[in-house]
């Protein structure tokens, strides 16, 4: 009775490292999963800013002045990066003080860039003309709107 009692733990024992063991590759599978799709979001996120700054553009029909104000503009809107993001291996080995200090980090760098942006756009628009600021306003507003639904 003892030989076969030990066989049967054996046998759990073999079986249980083979469930967690498929239960690991599960994890990494999910984990390669996420990460290609956060990838091909930035990527589709990528193509709608330029796509969305080239429509805008054409709309605008700008004067050569105007033209590097746009470029200055272009230049200083985030574009959307991965890097921007946690990683969330690396964020659980932090402490809690060290994790909330890594996001407020994050979200200055994010302030700051969108302060550059703000500067940027007051100096762009202020150029345009009543008309051509008009169609600036409707295209955003229409971007918001669909952001929003």
């Amino acid at each position: 009775m003892g030989k076969q009692l030990r066989k049967k733990i054996a046998c759990g024992v073999i079986a249980f490292g083979f469930v967690s063991a498929s239960e690991l590759v599960s994890a990494q599978d999910q984990t390669s999963r996420y990460c290609q799709v956060q990838t091909r979001m930035v990527y589709d996120e990528q193509a709608d800013l330029l796509k969305n700054q080239t429509l805008l553009h054409e709309q605008l029909n700008l004067s050569c002045e105007q033209e590097t104000l746009w470029n200055d503009f272009i230049s200083s809107v985030p574009i959307p990066n991965k890097s921007q993001r946690f990683e969330r291996t690396a964020m659980e080995k932090l402490t809690t003080p060290e994790r909330l200090e890594q996001q407020l980090n994050l979200i200055r760098a994010q302030e700051a860039r969108l302060t550059s942006n703000l500067m940027a756009l007051k100096v762009f628009y202020g150029s345009l003309t009543p008309e051509q600021q008009k169609t600036f306003d409707e295209f955003h507003a229409k971007m918001a709107r669909n952001s929003v639904s």
